[in-house]
């Protein structure tokens, strides 16, 4: 026997479906996985016990597509696209196999396939793709996505191709009757099989409707059908009781499906005896006959008989056996009672003729609308869909009638995440954790928006999560992340304490005010909101909720040096006590003081101002002198008492302050050692980066050795951690940690599911500052500047930058800079670039753009006479 190779299976993909709307996930082995469309398991699991809290039956295969090519003359040739062993039958079907492999290429909002199998004479290949189109969140809350299939003639002879798509039905789940209906419509070149239900009660959150559709080539379908006659089965009696029942054998031998527009259950047929059956007059059953062949299994049976013997069709006893064989069908298919639960299924299907060496594309669509999403509480939340469509029909529709321009959108958008000459692996991080932006997020119909912190648990919008979590929301959809954050202030306690995070649902939050982290966090969220988009409406609505917060955090300073040493021992780290003054929360507030600061002054509040900034140098200076031991801050110091554990997070108010632009309040040499040490002690090959260690020889404290919390890894803290090396400019040290994240959980099998305190969390789209960082893309708005200036000066640097209106690329070598705009606008009159080549003249679309250039903060600035408002396909060269 030959050799095999085992290894570790994926268990993550990408997730397809819009924000808020509940996602499929595709993933390396070509099925769709946690089918999560519904109001009900990880997704929205706090539902009124109305069901069975896992939700509908939906398996691997619930939509599952298939090839058939055929050479002329030549036997054909059917492949199952995907690598699923729970759905082979190598007994009735052993034609049917899945592909040899899957090449699988995972670039969020795409997943690229391409199916090997050297039996296949065509090549075929996949995009799936979710209609996420950054700066516009109403077509990214579009609930559905795509599946583009293109399939290629290699050969110098003409090949007949055909792709088919088998969509299970999981509506009106538990229902005694569902009561379904398909119906299959046609418009232009594209087939819509629509499935819907007019049952009520029981699973209302599955009540609702879902639209496959195919564009391209020749369509053929079965509107309804029931489970095991899409998988395979041999049922019936008398002449009939070998029959194998499955639309694959039509589909392998003609290359397309009957066409039949059965679009209810045939349960309630052939309810009579067989006595009363085969006392049934000829006309009868003849009309019986008619009726039961417009559903696939009763058809499949006919057909085969007749192929075999047309004259035994022809008799009144054929037919009767015929009516008994389809009723024994029919009780094995919907059980005694008839109640036609596994009846719904539907296909659709797409056949073409390739020239040689022709190349089509085959494009499934499937959308859906399910509006029935409950809070525990019991009100119903809705979706922010409904606003948009009535049924998953109009969402199909609206998928094909725009598939031209999302398609173009979503494939620039992810090719410009991976257009850059730094290393892949950082793109791979920064694109990667936008999965949990589809897969996590709820959008209700009233509007709130918000992110589950791990999928299915603790709760949304956490405050402590969303510091690090929520850069690309702001960068990509900058109304939702400002939503979320006023959302937040509404439950600001009258003491000023900020929320922790919503529960049940976006209507109340928990108790978790004790938290003395998330005050601080909740002003640089609200700066850097602002610094990015310039929304002074916005920042004036948040005022009054940043000066309580500041007020409340201030009161934490009992001995008036500046920082806070009373009541700090709960934080984001919630299974660790810290005591005294933390170096981690009074970072926090060093930069928490810097930002308010900069809010007051654009807002005139100059006493405020004024009062901030001093506070700002007085603790500054206790800053240093109390937590700096030599080599890095310790953990906490509390009177003569000190932890001298190296926490990997003890600076981190000074990554978010120089991420945002805002600068750092630290000196620039200890920031330096701080990193070092970090690295030096807490890096581990074989473990990451742990959240913290003692140096050899430190002191140990019970509090925190061993710690959970303490001796993990968690990536969101990683990719902070390697943003902020990125900052100061350790580009060799930040890789290394990305590297480590990478293989890590590629090794694990989970690559787009990062783990904390639950699956998919929300922290790790911390990744996102990596882009920021190394790039050194910085953006404030309300002064106009917009600053590119990479850490490492490669010879040859491209990368993408995205800001809260557009997105592009920007090139630099010795002998230019160039910015291009590819979607939305970027406007500015400063552009600040790293110091060294002298460039003299800047042009826009060749057009010379009058400028001065100073240096500004270690960079050169060139201050235009004119703001530019670059737009889509514009170009800023400066030489």
């Amino acid at each position: 026997m030959a050799t095999i190779t085992t290894k570790m299976p994926h268990q993550s993909g990408i997730p397809l479906g819009g924000l808020g709307t509940g996602t499929v996930e595709i993933r390396p082995d070509g099925c769709l996985h946690e089918w999560q469309i519904f109001n009900l398991g990880k997704w929205a699991p706090r539902q009124p016990e109305v069901c069975d809290a896992t939700g509908p039956d939906v398996p691997t295969d619930a939509l599952t597509f298939f090839v058939r090519s055929a050479r002329r003359g030549a036997a054909p040739v059917v492949r199952r696209l995907s690598l699923d062993p729970a759905h082979h039958d190598l007994y009735h079907l052993s034609w049917l196999k899945s592909v040899n492999r899957i090449k699988f290429d995972g670039r969020f909002p795409v997943a690229r396939l391409e199916y090997k199998d050297d039996g296949l004479p065509v090549e075929v290949s996949a995009r799936f793709f979710s209609p996420f189109v950054p700066h516009d969140a109403q077509t990214s809350g579009t609930p559905g996505f795509y599946a583009a299939f293109t399939v290629s003639n290699p050969t110098d002879k003409s090949i007949d191709v055909s792709l088919l798509g088998t969509l299970k039905n999981p509506l009106a789940w538990c229902a005694a009757d569902r009561k379904l209906t398909n119906r299959v419509t046609h418009s232009g070149d594209t087939t819509r099989l629509t499935m819907r239900t007019k049952a009520r009660g029981a699973c209302e959150a599955t009540v609702g409707s879902l639209c496959l559709s195919v564009t391209g080539g020749e369509a053929s379908w079965l509107a309804g059908g029931f489970d095991w006659f899409m998988r395979g089965r041999r049922i019936g009696r008398g002449p009939f009781r070998n029959i194998h029942l499955s639309l694959l054998h039509d589909f392998r031998t003609r290359g397309r499906l009957p066409g039949l527009e059965g679009d209810h259950s045939p349960a309630g047929l052939l309810r009579e005896s067989e006595k009363e059956i085969a006392a049934m007059s000829l006309t009868r059953k003849k009309a019986l006959a008619r009726e039961l062949r417009k559903f696939g299994f009763a058809d499949c049976m006919w057909n085969a008989v007749n192929a075999a013997g047309k004259s035994l069709l022809k008799t009144k006893k054929g037919l009767t056996d015929f009516l008994l064989a389809a009723r024994c069908a029919l009780d094995f298919y919907t059980g005694e009672d008839r109640t036609g639960q596994t009846w719904g299924a539907g296909a659709l299907c797409s056949s073409l003729t390739l020239a040689p060496h022709e190349k089509r594309e085959v494009i499934f669509a499937l959308g859906w609308f399910f509006p029935n999403h409950y809070s525990k509480k019991g009100p119903v939340l809705g979706h922010m869909y409904e606003h948009w469509f009535k049924n998953a029909e109009q969402v199909g529709r609206f998928l094909v009638k725009n598939y031209p321009r999302i398609s173009r959108k979503v494939s620039a958008f992810a090719n410009q995440l991976y257009d850059t000459t730094l290393d892949v692996k950082l793109a791979d991080a920064w694109a990667g954790q936008l999965t949990t932006l589809a897969k996590c997020t709820w959008w209700t119909k009233a509007g709130d928006f918000a992110v589950w912190e791990g999928l299915g648990c603790c709760g949304f919008h956490t405050t402590d999560i969303t510091y690090q979590g929520s850069f690309n929301i702001l960068a990509l959809f900058p109304e939702l992340q400002k939503r979320q954050m006023e959302m937040g202030a509404r439950f600001q306690r009258d003491d000023g304490r900020v929320h922790h995070l919503f529960t049940p649902d976006l209507s109340s939050v928990d108790r978790g005010f004790d938290r003395v982290d998330m005050n601080q966090q909740f002003v640089l969220l609200v700066c850097r909101d602002y610094l990015w988009t310039n929304d002074e409406a916005y920042l004036k609505r948040m005022w009054p909720h940043v000066v309580r917060a500041m007020d409340n955090t201030a009161l934490l300073d009992r001995d008036g040096d500046g920082l806070l040493d009373h009541d700090t021992r709960r934080n984001t780290y919630d299974a660790w006590d810290f005591r005294g003054a933390p170096a981690y929360i009074n970072s926090l507030w060093l930069s928490a003081l810097l930002a308010a600061t900069r809010i007051a002054q654009d807002l005139g509040k100059r006493a405020r101002a004024a009062k901030w900034r001093n506070t700002l140098k007085k603790a500054a200076r206790s800053f240093e002198k109390k937590l700096w031991n030599g080599e890095y801050y310790s953990l906490w110091v509390d009177g003569r008492a000190r932890d001298e554990c190296c926490m990997t997070d003890q600076v981190s108010g000074e990554w978010f302050s120089q991420l945002s632009g805002l600068g750092h309040v630290l000196p620039r040499k200890r920031i330096l050692a701080t990193l070092e040490a970090v690295m030096k002690h807490n890096f581990h090959k074989e473990d990451g980066l742990l959240n913290a260690t003692y140096p050899r020889g430190a002191k140990r404290q019970v509090t925190t050795y061993r710690n959970m919390q303490a001796q993990s890894p968690w990536t969101g803290i990683e990719y902070a951690m390697a943003s902020m090396l990125f900052e100061f400019g350790l580009y060799a040290k930040a890789q290394v940690v990305v590297n480590n994240v990478h293989e890590r959980y590629l090794r694990a099998g989970a690559f787009w599911d990062h783990i904390e305190c639950g699956h998919h969390y929300y922290r790790a789209m911390s990744s996102w500052a990596l882009l920021l960082s190394a790039t050194g893309f910085k953006i404030d708005v309300p002064r106009r500047i917009v600053t590119f200036a990479p850490p490492l000066q490669q010879p040859d640097l491209r990368a993408p930058w995205v800001s809260a209106t557009g997105w592009g690329r920007f090139e630099q070598n010795s002998e230019r800079f160039l910015l291009t705009c590819e979607s939305g606008s970027l406007a500015f009159q400063n552009l600040r670039l790293s110091p060294g080549d002298v460039r003299q003249r800047i042009t826009l679309n060749r057009r010379k753009l009058p400028a001065n250039e100073r240096e500004a903060d270690g960079l050169i600035e060139f201050r235009l006479k004119s703001p530019v408002a670059m737009k889509e396909g514009d170009r800023l060269e400066a030489r």
